[in-house]
Formats: C-alpha cells, structure tokens, sequence
C-alpha cells in the first residue's frame, strides 16, 4: 500500500471541493430560490416534506467537473429528475422541456417550435440555469 493518505477503498478518491453540508446548503437555496416549485411540472411542494418531494438536478453532473451553482441546476420532482438523468427528458436554449422520444407521449419533439412545456423558472434571471450547461446536459444525450 502507498504511503498516499487519498486513496480509500477502491482507490476512488476523495471528491475536492465537496462537503456534506455544501450540499445540504446548495439544496436549501435552491429550494428557497425555486419557492419549492417543480420547474418542470409547475408544481408547488411547500410544506414539511418539500425536502424529499423535490430534488436538486445538476444539467453538467459534479463527476464530469459540474459546479452546485443555481447556473447549472434546476429543482424538479424525483421523477423529473429521473427522466432527465436518462435523457427522456431534455431543455432546449428557449427553456422547454421536451421529449426526444415523441413515441413516449404521442407528440411531436421539435424543441426550436413552440412545443413542449415552458418551465417554471425564479424571477431574476441572473437565477436561471445557463444554456451553455443545458446544452451540455442534451450533448450527453446527442441531442443537440
């Protein structure tokens, strides 16, 4: 065994930059700037149980040096987040949530026309997630 204090178990490292309560914190002020809002479904999950109803989704994930920044996030539901992470649900540079898999609803897919569902976003803008870090995340699923 090396003499190199940062391996662990497998030998997969400590994550730099990150703590417990970095993100602990990242999910309050996401939950407070999004007002405990899916900002794809639109529903408001405010309440004691608004912690485990609504999750933070992070469009450049932190394994691929994404950043817990309101840039580069968004608070949707747990099945939201799920869809997204398997790319069936994506965001255009316009902020539609659209399905590349039309077949899945029965409705067309093209994110540049005006379908899809526009999505429930804080008032300043500054808050918003940037397109270049939802560009990133449709690029992981060659949907450009």
């Amino acid at each position: 065994m090396s003499g190199d204090s940062r391996r662990a178990g497998f030998e997969e490292g400590f994550q730099s930059s990150f703590a417990l309560d970095d993100a602990v914190a990242f999910q309050r002020l996401m939950l407070d700037i999004y007002g405990g809002r899916c900002a794809v479904t639109g529903r408001v999950l405010a309440g004691s149980g608004q912690d485990e109803a609504l999750e933070v989704f992070l469009f450049q994930p932190l394994d691929h040096g994404g950043a817990m920044s309101p840039s580069n996030a968004v608070v949707v539901e747990p099945a939201v987040a799920s869809l997204l992470g398997k790319g069936l649900i994506l965001i255009s540079d316009d902020f539609l949530a659209f399905t590349p898999h039309p077949e899945i609803i029965g409705a067309p897919s093209d994110p540049s026309g005006s379908r899809g569902r526009r999505l429930s976003l804080p008032d300043a803008v500054a808050l918003w997630p940037e397109r270049a870090m939802i560009s990133y995340h449709r690029s992981l699923f060659r949907a450009q």
